[in-house]
């Protein structure tokens, strides 16, 4: 089924209006919403937020914490937060969340509608609930596996084939699908064959939106997890190319460093060989305010993954007006059209990544007609105004008559 030829969910135009609908959405809710999130929690919050404001939805998230050791309750705005007990299962992502509490939280809240975000526990929940239910697939875990496959040790595999498993177990029996990305279906083109599929993207929180634009001469902005996958060893050797010719060029990494320590050491090694100490940043895990400061001043928005989905970050530059240049891997091209919204270069090829951020620099006109065209793209895509009514149609249609 081809991405141009589904129809993405909308208002029911001149039907009567729905009667109020409880909704349990599964999936990572942060723990403290004032800190910047990973991709996947902030799409649950802000989608949350914004489906809870609509008129006739009451919203409940149910979320694994490591710590709670019972269902615990709290209020974030006009959401209802369920904590949910972790397991303590070693690595295993997908399992990490206990299914045992969330079918438990699940009957206590007695949702019309369940809602699950991923492709592990939380669907695998939802699926068994016997509710109406729909599944948002956020990411491609068999390719996860693939790289993994490449870089880590026996215990690192197999964690990764049991979840690569373990996703297609639960795909294999969701019937209402939403996929974010027409990537998805180029890389699981049976769930077309068994499932619903609806394409509703990825919203980004709407202060995105309104940010005013200052940028510096030659600020490079790297909003990613300091991780093998983000490919930040790559965006450091192609700074390295430019920082001789651009005097006041800098290079912020905004992301946590403690997923993969070793990692995090090498770039860290990178900068210092290169003589860069003082000119690349690493600025960790960033308030959820400061990230929209950092893209009102930046010059360009980089990214340099090995593979990705449907990043948030792009999605998030591209409503701040921000050019992007990124990689050409997974749903990437189907977020950004080179030349047009943003620029794309081959994976792992520091020399064209840094080409790209070279005609960037080099041109603020070109820079500018990129981030306007950005920012018209996102509007009608990535609001999360318009994300919440298409999801409100798609859940209108799954609930019983």
């Amino acid at each position: 089924m081809a991405w141009s030829n589904m129809q993405p969910a909308g208002p029911d135009r001149g039907q009567p209006a729905a009667a109020p609908c409880r909704v349990a959405m599964l999936g990572l809710y942060p723990a403290d919403p004032a800190r910047s999130m990973g991709g996947v929690e902030a799409v649950v919050a802000t989608l949350a937020q914004h489906l809870a404001a609509l008129p006739g939805i009451e919203m409940h998230v149910l979320s694994g914490s490591p710590a709670v050791t019972q269902i615990t309750q709290e209020q974030h705005g006009q959401v209802t937060v369920h904590r949910v007990p972790e397991k303590r299962l070693g690595r295993l992502f997908l399992l990490r969340t206990d299914w045992w509490w969330l079918r438990r939280a699940l009957r206590a809240v007695a949702p019309a509608v369940v809602h699950a975000h991923g492709s592990g526990a939380y669907v695998d929940a939802a699926l068994s609930s016997g509710l109406p239910a729909v599944v948002t697939v956020h990411g491609v875990v068999a390719q996860e596996a693939r790289l993994a496959a490449q870089t880590g040790g026996l215990g690192t595999r197999l964690r990764w084939q049991f979840d690569r498993l373990y996703e297609r177990y639960c795909l294999a029996r969701a019937r209402q699908i939403i996929v974010i990305s027409p990537y998805l279906l180029r890389e699981f083109p049976w769930l077309a064959r068994r499932a619903h599929i609806t394409a509703i993207e990825n919203p980004v929180d709407a202060a995105f939106f309104d940010i005013k634009r200052a940028p510096a001469t030659a600020t490079i902005l790297c909003p990613a997890r300091i991780i093998a996958r983000k490919g930040i060893l790559d965006l450091i050797q192609a700074f390295a190319q430019l920082a001789g010719a651009y005097d006041q060029a800098e290079l912020r990494l905004a992301g946590e460093m403690e997923a993969e320590p070793d990692y995090a050491r090498r770039c860290r090694q990178a900068v210092a060989t290169y003589g860069l100490g003082d000119r690349v940043q690493f600025l960790g895990s960033l308030p959820a305010v400061a990230l929209p400061e950092e893209l009102a001043t930046c010059t360009v928005v980089a990214l340099a993954a090995q593979q990705e989905t449907a990043p948030v970050t792009i999605a998030e530059g591209m409503a701040a007006a921000c050019p992007v240049v990124a990689t050409a891997v997974g749903g990437v091209p189907d977020l950004i059209e080179h030349e047009r919204t943003g620029l794309l270069s081959p994976a792992a090829d520091a020399d064209a990544l840094a080409a790209n951020l070279r005609r960037l620099l080099d041109d603020a006109a070109f820079r500018q007609r990129l981030g306007a065209a950005a920012r018209a793209e996102a509007q009608p895509r990535f609001h999360p105004v318009a994300v919440a009514l298409k999801t409100q149609a798609l859940y209108n249609q799954v609930m019983p008559s």
